[in-house]
This record gives C-alpha cells, structure tokens and sequence, in this order.
C-alpha cells in the first residue's frame, strides 16, 4: 500500500544585499514516489499559500512547494524593508534553490509577476511556467476603461483606504465569491495578507515584462486565463501578451480564482501541459 504524502513546514532565512530579508515559511508535500521536477507554486494578492491547498492535492504525483511571500501567511514581513518586486523575485529564487535548483512554476495573479521578474533574471532556475492571469497593463490601449480604474485605486491607496483599493480592484477582475467557503487556514492570516498586498506591493501597477529576455529564455509559458474573465482586461491583453512572451494560451474554468475554485479540472490541465 502506497504511503500518504509527507507534509512539512519550514523556515527558509532569504538574504538580502545587507543582511537578513525575510523568513518564509515553505511548505513542502512529498510523495512516496515523487514524479519530475518540484512543482513550485507561487501565490498572488490577498492570499497566502492555503490558496493552493486543493489545487496541490489534485497533484499528487508530484513534490509541490508552496510559500508565504513576505507580509503573507506565515512568512515574515521584509526584515530589510524591501518590499520590492526584485524583494519579491529573489525569495522565490531561494525557495526554487532551496527545492532544489529547477523547477515548474505555477504563479497565480500578481504571484505571476514575480515569476516572470525571476524568469527575466534567471531563467535556469526554471522548466516551465504556467502564468495565471498576470495583471499587465501595458499591452492595453491607454484608453482602456482599466487605467481610470488603477487611478481610482492609487488615490485610494494614497488616502490609506486599502478596502476601497481592494473593491476597485476586484471589480475588475472577475473574481466573484468563493466557490466554496474558505477554509480556517484561508481565514487566518486574509486581513494581513490584504493590507500587505494593498500597502506594500504597488510596483504591481507598473510592471512592463522583458519581453525579449522571457522569450530568449527558452522556457515553455502557458498564459492561463479563466472562461468568466472575458469581460476583464486579461482577455484584452492576453493576445499580445502571449505574443510578446512567446507564451501559448489556455481557458480554464471559473474566473480569476480558478486554482482555487476549480483545482481538479485546472489542475489537470496545467499538470498535463507540464508533461
């Protein structure tokens, strides 16, 4: 009889240019027999890593890593005060080193933006990634209803209203209510994961990619959008930005929190393309 994967949680220390940065907390689930490559799964705005918890149990043929981005779940916040995207970019190095040195990437919404800072910067650390609806702006037409929005949000934020930041934002997003209730552990850490996303990660807003370095990377991306997004700026900007990321496309069910919502069907199809 096949033994029930092994769970644990650990303390990873990042380093920063001065000095300690953040500890995260690293959770690993291991299989008896695990197949390919560690699959690590990096979360997006508001959330921490029990966004993946279904998701990783439909996966079980494969070593999932999971973190709390710093400010989230578990992990601390920035030690050095660096909240930056390239903060953000070097703790996911560290756990895909920690992993051990390559990996698969799944990266959800703006957890998709650090993954793609770090595929910029260090593409070797990678097989494959699958970006889950990145908020990109830049391919848009500079009219698009969008930009108001973000404006809207910045000013906002700028007031210390981070709740009307957040309604603004997820208007646009498709994002809905949950599918299923959240769970004691989503609860746990939702309102300092929400303030730390709303005061801490603004370079959200102006993230341009290097679309000539991702896609002479040579990493296979898949660009995943979901089917009740086609009214938000993802299904707007998704044919440029697949173009400019030399990245294939795929619907998924449910709208932007489909991994969460729907992990075995968007778990199937992600771990089929992974193959």
């Amino acid at each position: 009889m096949a033994k029930d994967p092994q769970h644990t949680d650990t303390p990873l220390q990042v380093t920063g240019e001065h000095g300690p940065s953040a500890r995260l907390l690293v959770r690993n689930v291991v299989p008896t027999r695990p197949d390919g490559l560690p699959l690590v799964l990096v979360h997006g705005a508001g959330v921490d890593s029990s966004f993946y918890d279904s998701f990783a149990a439909c996966a079980p043929a494969r070593r999932i890593v999971a973190y709390d981005r710093r400010g989230c779940g578990q992990s601390s916040d920035a030690l050095d005060d660096d909240w930056s995207l390239d903060a953000q970019a070097r703790d996911l190095a560290s756990v895909i080193r920690a992993a051990g040195g390559r990996a698969d990437v799944v990266a959800h919404s703006l957890g998709a933006v650090v993954a793609l800072r770090l595929l910029e910067r260090a593409p070797r650390l990678f097989r494959r990634l699958v970006a889950y609806e990145p908020p990109v702006f830049c391919g848009l037409d500079p009219d698009d209803e969008v930009f108001a929005n973000i404006e809207r949000a910045r000013k906002a934020l700028a007031r210390h209203r981070s709740s009307t930041a957040l309604y603004l934002t997820t208007q646009r997003e498709s994002i809905g209510e949950p599918v299923v209730p959240y769970s004691e552990r989503e609860l746990q850490c939702r309102e300092r994961n929400i303030q730390t996303s709303f005061s801490r990660e603004t370079w959200a807003f102006d993230y341009a990619p290097d679309y000539d370095a991702i896609r002479g990377s040579g990493v296979p991306a898949l660009l995943c959008i979901g089917r009740q997004s086609d009214a938000t700026y993802h299904a707007r900007n998704l044919d440029f930005l697949c173009q400019g990321l030399g990245a294939t496309s795929a619907v998924m069910p449910g709208g932007h929190n489909g991994p969460r919502d729907y992990p075995g069907e968007v778990a199937a199809a992600i771990l089929d393309w992974l193959r």
